[in-house]
């Protein structure tokens, strides 16, 4: 195919662009609803606007306030003097690839993920909201308190091996990451109650939030993303529409080559119609006439059958039966009565 190149760059562009406007809209999502989001204080009225409010929970509220766990803190692995309520331990491998062009890229591939944690509310004084999956919020500010790289050691026949695989190993890096207990935080999410006591978990309007940033800072962060990401569309859009273009004018092309290929075998097969006609002889007998038109005389033989019945003319338009004994037709050939 004439445009293969070009359909292949519109799939991958196109592959991208989805993604791209699937973040953009989920930007655009989070930051209309957080806008509109209410920031209540964490005190003893909480409790009377949560049940006066639609079905008895808020749909999507902001809190902010101290984190606390409920019995026993997290201690950490690595830093024992920390504590927290929220741990995540993580494995990586830094390792450098030969990528298709042959060039080494570094990469890092993440091995393993353990995480841990205990229940927990976000506090003002004596009233609190107990946070329901914290680990599932979609956005999470944890603490890292321990970071660690190992460079690999590699024998002469790792390197050879790596050399011939196109990957070898450069390290390991753990990092361990916690939300400490006592830090300040915000809760965006859904609040409701649970007997008497208030909890924050994922709402069906917008994202469970768990951040140190406050709104206004959230909400920058949030349209600078949605910015970048709406850029990353224009660009993967022209580049589609460039593509694009280029397809329909490379297909314009090949048809306008085709119709002009095709105007010039019909003038010449017109005029060799018109040559043929001009030498052939006058005053045939009927007997002598192509049995399909009946105007020019016979001038090719049906095979295997053997009869001379069609003009040249006429054979171009008979291919498969002969129109005598309506044998199946395998080959044509001059024939000279």
């Amino acid at each position: 195919m004439d445009y293969l190149h070009e359909l292949l760059a519109l799939g991958v562009d196109g592959i991208i662009l989805g993604l791209c406007l699937k973040e953009y809209l989920s930007y655009k999502k989070t930051l209309d609803v957080l806008k509109v989001a209410k920031q209540y204080p964490i005190d003893e009225n909480l409790i009377n606007t949560v049940k006066q409010s639609k079905d008895g929970k808020i749909g999507y509220g902001i809190i902010r306030g101290t984190v606390k766990p409920i019995g026993q803190p997290i201690q950490s692995i690595m830093s024992p003097s920390v504590t927290g309520v929220l741990q995540v331990v993580k494995l990586s491998e830094h390792r450098i690839t030969r990528g298709f062009a042959g060039f080494w890229t570094e990469q890092r591939k993440l091995i393993h993920v353990s995480s841990n944690e205990v229940p927990f509310t976000i506090s003002n004084g004596n009233v609190g909201v107990e946070i329901v999956d914290g680990l599932g919020a979609e956005l999470l500010d944890l603490d890292v308190v321990y970071d660690n790289y190992e460079p690999s050691t590699l024998s002469f026949f790792d390197h050879i091996f790596g050399f011939f695989s196109g990957m070898r190993q450069r390290g390991l890096q753990t990092t361990e990451e916690v939300l400490r207990d006592g830090s300040f935080i915000t809760a965006v999410g859904e609040i409701d109650l649970d007997g008497n006591s208030l909890r924050l978990q994922s709402s069906k309007t917008g994202p469970m939030l768990l951040t140190t940033a406050t709104k206004n800072t959230l909400v920058k962060k949030l349209q600078e993303a949605k910015s970048s990401m709406m850029f990353k569309v224009i660009m993967c859009s022209t580049i589609s529409a460039v593509l694009i273009g280029v397809i329909a004018r490379k297909f314009y092309l090949k048809k306008k080559e085709e119709r002009h290929q095709r105007s010039i075998q019909e003038a010449l097969e017109h005029s060799r119609r018109a040559r043929r006609a001009r030498s052939r002889p006058t005053g045939i007998s009927e007997r002598d006439m192509c049995v399909v038109c009946v105007s020019n005389p016979k001038e090719v033989i049906c095979l295997p059958c053997g009869h001379v019945c069609l003009c040249e003319d006429c054979a171009l338009q008979i291919k498969d039966f002969c129109p005598i004994c309506r044998a199946k037709i395998e080959s044509k050939t001059a024939a000279f009565v």
